[in-house]
């Protein structure tokens, strides 16, 4: 796509400090880390896809391994990891190109992911969920 600025890092076009790529995938460091001690690493195709639906088998299946080699390196970089990914701006997602934030934690980064509240189901209502969500699947 054009006018995206992931493509662009891709070809180059943009600088990035890049971290890791192969023929289907591309990972750099977020300019606007969500920690104050760095690494936050986005993960992304190098094929321009919107949302993680949109994703072929075969490039998902790359995106996958990239993810957890990334994630290795990451792992041993913090104490934890959080992994994140958004699809549509109602849900964060900001740049339209799929992509994974890989999060390294540490002791009091100040980072919150679980900034929702929980909810209750009322009764029955768990099983009528399931069943919607399971014949969505048809």
């Amino acid at each position: 796509m054009e006018d995206c600025i992931f493509c662009k890092i891709i070809k180059g076009e943009i600088p990035a400090a890049k971290v890791y790529e192969d023929r289907d995938t591309f990972a750099f460091v977020d300019i606007r880390p969500a920690s104050p001690k760095g690494g936050h690493t986005l993960v992304m195709p190098k094929k321009h896809y919107e949302l993680i639906t949109d994703i072929s088998d075969k490039d998902m299946k790359e995106l996958s391994l990239t993810i957890k080699k990334i994630s290795k390196a990451l792992m041993k970089y913090g104490k934890g990891m959080n992994i994140i990914q958004n699809n549509k701006k109602i849900a964060g997602q900001y740049v339209n190109h799929v992509h994974f934030h890989l999060i390294p934690r540490f002791p009091n980064d100040g980072v919150d992911i679980e900034k929702w509240s929980v909810n209750k189901y009322k009764e029955g209502e768990i099983e009528k969920v399931a069943e919607k969500i399971k014949n969505l699947l048809k």
